[in-house]
């Protein structure tokens, strides 16, 4: 299955006051690393180092916090479908209770 359609999967499967969810995702063949890399620049995708059972991780966010937003990252992994990089991505933690901090006025 394309990774766009991975996505909008898992994005269905939120409810709809979510905040922030945190995205995995893995490439077959390991030569294509590189092309997954450039896609995802624009979704912050996090290369992991080391031992762990996916190769990109990046967090996606709804309405404010820290993320980058599901069009993006749609816009991202239709790149690697588009490129022919194969692979699998599924969601992490999800949270929805993450409001912006008022703002705070010092001084008299």
């Amino acid at each position: 299955m394309p990774y766009a359609d991975e996505f909008d999967a898992a994005l269905a499967e939120l409810a709809p006051d979510w905040a922030s969810f945190e995205c995995y995702l893995t490439v077959d063949d390991p030569l294509r690393l590189a092309d997954a890399r450039v896609a995802l620049a624009r979704a912050n995708g996090r290369p992991v180092h080391g031992d762990a059972d996916h190769d990109f991780s990046f967090t996606v966010a709804n309405a404010h916090g820290r993320g980058a937003r599901a069009g993006v990252v749609r816009s991202a992994l239709r790149t690697l479908d588009d490129r022919g990089v194969t692979g699998r991505i599924w969601m992490g933690a999800a949270y929805d209770s993450l409001t912006p901090a008022p703002a705070h006025r010092y001084g008299p």
